[in-house]
């Protein structure tokens, strides 16, 4: 298939903003935005395409946030909602580079069905779950049941459970109960190796990653599994076959951060994918952005 051209394309976004308060390992502390504000800003900077984002955002953060989406002309802003709940506060206490513990605190409401209908007249929707509310399953079916374009869907705060605790919620691991209804929505599920094992209830191998594939993923075009270092695997169908395969990432000297490391990646795979039609020139379009993430030292916004 020939590369389209970017600005020819919509691509649409669910999810949430959050406030982050990030303490590092090394005993830093870092104040900055995240959830889905790395995927609008990584696919705004990818080119001319519109980027139509569906969100809800708390009157306390709305003035900053509207201030920092104002930057981008190929952003439609339409459907970004001032609600009065707080927006979305997320605590990420770093013990190493890459095991964190959270706790959200305020969260704006779920979207629901009507909200999301704007959504239909775009190319791909990018679905990223943050704070694991960010929209309702029975919008989300009826979107995917009215909707004929591409679902890439980043499962990630759907594996969180919440447990309040004095000053918010605590968030920790969990298989979730309607998994696969959430993932019957997706054309292409991004999961990281943890998410992987916790669905698939088995380590992860290629083999067990291409079985899980096949068994619970019947409708959907690929599934991603991100490896951190190690890249990802790619498993894909082509014609009758599944595929399964590796795709290494560039070496990073230093890492300094992997928050929002799964955002980028998402974000680069999906240009890439929707431009060439290939899921490996895809996957490492995703590592690349990924990689080139962690080696920034600092925060983003």
């Amino acid at each position: 298939m020939p590369r389209r051209k970017f600005s020819e394309i919509k691509i649409g976004v669910i999810g949430t903003i959050n406030r982050d308060t990030i303490y590092q390992a090394d005993g830093s502390v870092v104040k900055s935005w995240g959830g889905i504000l790395y995927n609008i800003k990584y696919l705004c900077e990818a080119g001319k395409a519109i980027i139509l984002p569906v969100v809800n955002i708390g009157r306390d953060c709305s003035v900053s946030l509207n201030r920092f989406l104002k930057q981008y002309g190929n952003l439609d802003c339409s459907n970004i909602s001032i609600v009065d709940e707080l927006n979305n506060h997320c605590v990420l206490r770093y013990s190493d580079q890459s095991s964190k513990r959270e706790i959200l605190k305020g969260g704006v409401p779920a979207l629901s069905c009507g909200r999301v209908k704007p959504l239909l007249e775009c190319d791909a929707v990018l679905v990223n779950f943050i704070s694991g509310r960010d929209i309702k399953l029975v919008a989300l079916e009826r979107f995917r049941s009215e909707y004929n374009g591409l679902i890439y869907m980043d499962i990630h705060s759907l594996m969180l459970g919440r447990k309040k605790i004095s000053g918010g919620v605590a968030r920790y691991l969990r298989r979730p109960r309607y998994r696969r209804r959430y993932a019957a929505c997706a054309d292409i599920l991004q999961v990281n190796q943890v998410e992987f094992e916790l669905l698939a209830g088995c380590d992860f191998e290629r083999k067990t990653a291409v079985s899980f594939f096949k068994r619970e993923l019947p409708t959907a075009k690929a599934l991603i599994i991100t490896l951190g270092a190690d890249g990802c695997l790619a498993v894909y169908r082509r014609g009758t076959r599944i595929i399964g395969r590796m795709v290494s990432s560039p070496q990073v000297r230093r890492v300094f951060d992997t928050t929002g490391c799964g955002d980028i990646f998402a974000a680069g795979f999906l240009i890439e994918y929707l431009m060439s039609d290939s899921f490996i020139r895809a996957a490492s379009e995703g590592n690349r952005l990924a990689a080139q993430r962690c080696g920034e030292k600092g925060k983003i916004f």
